[in-house]
């Protein structure tokens, strides 16, 4: 039984241009080297112990949502790729982060696995012209690095122990590891599965028929906010994170309102009017479901699993809502500004009809004039900085603990958040199962939570037999240690610690 590691959300762009020396102005991954470094370090532990393991790499390793304009053809906007134009965008991440592909090839090289599951930023990864380019990159780092006399050998090996999933990874009895986005209501796929859609006309593939609403937010909104070196995971952040835009950045806020808006509005229209027969990619993700749950032998059980997907925040079908809400708000707006100017004027007017001297009056005016502006400061205080709620989203942990139950696993592992989790499963099971959330490797939008936490923590799950642990990753220390979190459940029974967690 391999040790299983665990990380996801990586996020890489475009990376490092080796002409300039600089960064891709919407890049978010700079820790080529700490992950070099980090690989190094499994490789090396486990060649002490005599360990072989497995390393995870769940969903969003590669961001294909958030490429500059020199990337999409000038567009201000990342495109829907078709599968020969994700393969060359991975190509280019893969070549603009070195260090990275350096570190992978090295658990190859010493005849580790590694396995790249899909996220909703790379969904694209399921394709096999993607995982060419991903294939290509890595083997021939595995061959720098091997006898010339083996290196066919060790690379024939290596390639036979480099594999990608399109939903999940499941070890029967231990372990259920998906990125999670279909847990999410606004990044949920309704046709996750996309292999079989490499063979569709490019058409399709530009349509956006299966759009998610955090995915149209990304691609025709946030990378319009340039170099922002976090990314908003999930919708329900936005109300927090617009609030953040408007008190430090207002201008780039305004300005990306005035010149993005048209474009925007003619997105959500064409949406909105959607009507493209979506049958071809029903069928495909049928069939590759049906074609899974025979491999997986998971069964039924699959498509009970594939059934607690939250796909109801597609663009496509809230495009009319979103449009709706425009309205209904700019009515509001309307109404609100008459009713004010309504007051204003009757005020005004009381004010003209007294028969009181003319410096009173001016008292009187300045005192109304000011009473407005004091009431139009406090409403829009409250408005941004009014406390963010601090609900923990139970989409993620409610589906954990039925895929615990279904699957029959005591560790069920999610990425997609970017949020650190460790959670106890009611199941039925004798055995306790687990929910844990990997977090994320790059910058976490953190505005208002006082958690003690490094900016950036490299976090990671440790799965050895079936026990886990939550860790992140110290380039200072050059070790692990454990991830902190504080209790956020008060149904959680405090004493009852995860025997799976054990110091350092």
């Amino acid at each position: 039984m391999l040790d299983i590691f665990v990380m996801s959300d990586l996020h890489l762009g475009l990376g490092k241009n080796p002409e300039t020396g600089r960064y891709a102005r919407l890049e978010a991954f700079f820790y080529d080297d700490d992950f070099a470094d980090f690989c190094a370090d499994l490789v090396r532990r486990a060649g002490e112990t005599a360990r072989r393991f497995k390393l995870v790499l769940n969903g969003d390793t590669f961001d294909l949502l958030r490429l500059e304009s020199e990337a999409t053809g000038g567009s201000r906007y990342c495109p829907a790729w078709t599968p020969a134009e994700a393969a060359v965008m991975v190509r280019r991440i893969l070549e603009g982060h070195p260090r990275f592909v350096q570190g992978l090839g090295g658990v190859l090289s010493a005849g580790h696995e590694l396995v790249f599951i899909a996220g909703n930023h790379d969904a694209e990864l399921q394709w096999e012209p993607v995982q060419e380019e991903v294939r290509r990159a890595l083997l021939a780092e595995v061959a720098k690095g091997a006898w010339a006399a083996s290196a066919r050998d060790v690379v024939a090996w290596a390639s036979s122990h480099l594999t990608f999933e399109g939903w999940f990874h499941h070890e029967p009895g231990r372990i259920w590891i998906e990125h999670g986005c279909q847990y999410d209501p606004e990044n949920a796929f309704r046709y996750q599965l996309r292999r079989r859609h490499a063979d569709l006309p490019d058409e399709v593939h530009r349509a956006e028929l299966d759009l998610p609403l955090g995915t149209f937010f990304q691609r025709y909104l946030y990378n319009s906010f340039g170099n922002i070196t976090f990314i908003v995971p999930n919708a329900r952040s936005n109300t927090r994170y617009f609030r953040w835009l408007v008190l430090n950045r207002p201008r780039m806020l305004a300005r990306t309102f005035f010149v993005h808006l048209p474009f925007f509005l003619q997105v959500l229209r064409r949406l909105a009017k959607t009507g493209a027969d979506e049958s071809a990619l029903r069928e495909r993700h049928e069939a590759e479901l049906a074609e899974l749950s025979t491999r997986s032998g998971l069964g039924d059980r699959l498509t009970a699993i594939d059934q607690l997907k939250k796909a109801s925040g597609q663009a496509s079908i809230l495009a009319r809502q979103i449009i709706g809400r425009i309205v209904k708000a700019t009515a509001y707006v309307a109404l609100g500004a008459f009713l004010a100017a309504a007051l204003w004027m009757i005020g005004f007017s009381a004010i003209g009809s007294m028969s009181a001297g003319i410096g009173f009056k001016a008292v009187l005016f300045l005192t109304l004039n000011f009473l407005f502006l004091i009431a139009t400061v406090v409403a829009l205080t409250y408005l941004l900085l009014r406390p963010a709620s601090t609900e923990v989203d139970p989409h993620p942990r409610a589906a954990a603990e039925r895929i615990a139950g279904i699957a029959g696993v005591p560790i069920v592992a999610f990425g997609h958040t970017h949020d650190e989790v460790i959670a106890r499963l009611a199941t039925s099971a004798e055995v306790p199962a687990w929910y844990f959330n990997t977090g994320t490797w790059i910058a976490v939008f953190t505005a208002d939570s006082l958690l003690p936490r490094e900016r950036v923590q490299y976090t990671f799950l440790r799965v050895i037999g079936r026990r886990g642990e939550l860790l992140h990753w110290s380039p200072a220390r050059g070790a692990a240690s454990a991830v902190i979190l504080l209790e956020e459940d008060p149904q959680l029974d405090t004493t009852d610690r995860p025997p799976d967690v054990q110091p350092n």
